[in-house]
């Protein structure tokens, strides 16, 4: 289940972002455009199959008693609709995985696990549960998409083999490609039946443009920071400073740290740290000619910029098997033990990612504290952002004493 991100331990909303994106860039990387297609499936936990669920477990080893016990689990469980104190007659589900439960959502990942292996070799997918994302690489200078309309089709006979439903209404289709490229018009379609294209979708509630440039994922997202900032004033003039802080961090900062790993490299972040010290202003009645700089170590809390450094570091740390060391700290004990090879992009757009600004940010923190337990490496990284209360990235990477 590498490619599914939902209902599994240890992974996010934030893990899926960045696999999707991973493969945006690398088809940048390549001098293609990357088409997306974000599946809608009507449904998909009650179009279960009892059957064909069955006959996958028994394909990966649960057969005898075990497969018996979840059989009779799924069978003969009765439905019934109340409207107004009414009940209806039961009537016995015959499809479907039981909502709500812990079983349920483990049994449709393995009901759809065999879709990423189906694929592999005409595209790329990321799975949030039933939320199903593909990613075509295509050369630029293609004129139409027809070998795309073909894998679609061939994807929609996986959908159907296995009872599920795929809405072409509701599937959208962006095509990413860097700001200076143009695309042809095109067409993409699933059985004769056209689907939507646009410059922007929503995926796991961050909204992507077809340039990644943020800019309607930071309207919308400072939209709800401007009402959560107002808040925070609003509970701060009725109550007092620890009951905004708490308005403050269970709200302002959970939206403002959605995903922060993926867009916090926007151009237009600025707009954010603007509301975020506005939130602060409202929590601690302080006035418009105040300067922050000084007052963020002292009230504990990260600058938006500070809190992407940090995301990026806690990232790669947690995920430091997924990069390549330097092969030279591999056997030699130098400062540089453990520094991350920072891949050759040659865009400076998918360096100035997390792919790329990440590995400088990480490869920045000495050796004796990288060895610190995961738990006291993140409190420390924490601290020391908080202290230095970053107003950019690039103040952080030309800090030359942010470890000392």
């Amino acid at each position: 289940m590498t490619k599914q991100y939902g209902f599994t331990r240890g992974r996010s909303t934030t893990d899926a972002g960045v696999a999707l994106l991973k493969h945006i860039y690398d088809a940048w990387e390549r001098s293609q455009n990357a088409i997306g297609v974000f599946c809608d499936l009507s449904k998909a936990f009650d179009c279960v199959d009892h059957g064909i669920l069955l006959s996958k477990l028994e394909y990966y080893g649960v057969n005898g008693k075990a497969l018996d016990l979840i059989a009779s689990y799924l069978s003969n469980r009765i439905q019934h609709v109340s409207i107004n104190g009414t009940n209806s007659s039961g009537s016995v589900l015959k499809m479907g995985v039981p909502q709500g439960s812990i079983l349920g959502p483990f049994l449709f990942l393995i009901y759809i696990n065999d879709l990423p292996f189906y694929v592999k070799d005409i595209c790329d997918i990321v799975l949030f549960a039933d939320d199903t994302s593909l990613i075509f690489k295509v050369d630029r200078k293609k004129v139409n998409y027809d070998d795309v309309n073909s894998s679609l089709s061939r994807i929609q006979d996986w959908f159907k083999t296995n009872n599920l439903v795929l809405n072409a209404k509701k599937t959208k289709c962006v095509v990413f490609s860097l700001p200076n490229v143009k695309h042809p018009h095109y067409n993409l379609e699933i059985n004769n039946e056209r689907l939507i294209v646009g410059d922007t979708t929503v995926f796991l509630g961050i909204n992507l443009d077809s340039k990644l440039q943020w800019n309607s994922h930071l309207s919308s997202l400072n939209g709800r920071l401007s009402s959560a900032a107002f808040a925070v004033r609003k509970v701060r003039q009725l109550t007092d400073v620890t009951t905004a802080r708490l308005i403050y961090f269970s709200y302002f900062h959970s939206i403002m740290s959605s995903g922060l790993l993926l867009w916090g490299n926007a151009t237009d972040i600025e707009t954010v740290f603007i509301l975020q010290k506005r939130a602060i202003r409202g929590i601690y009645d302080l006035g418009t000619r105040v300067s922050l700089r000084d007052v963020f170590p002292k009230i504990d809390i990260l600058t938006i910029a500070s809190q992407y450094i940090y995301n990026n570091i806690i990232y790669i740390h947690q995920n430091i098997h997924c990069f390549e060391i330097n092969s030279i700290n591999r056997t030699v004990n130098t400062r540089r033990n453990n520094k991350i090879v920072t891949p050759g992009f040659r865009l400076r757009k998918v360096n100035a990612s997390f792919l790329g600004y990440g590995i400088r940010m990480y490869n920045k923190i000495p050796q004796t504290i990288l060895e610190l337990s995961h738990n006291k490496f993140k409190d420390f990284i924490k601290k020391k952002l908080i202290d230095k209360a970053y107003y950019s990235v690039q103040d952080y990477l030309v800090d030359k004493d942010v470890w000392t």
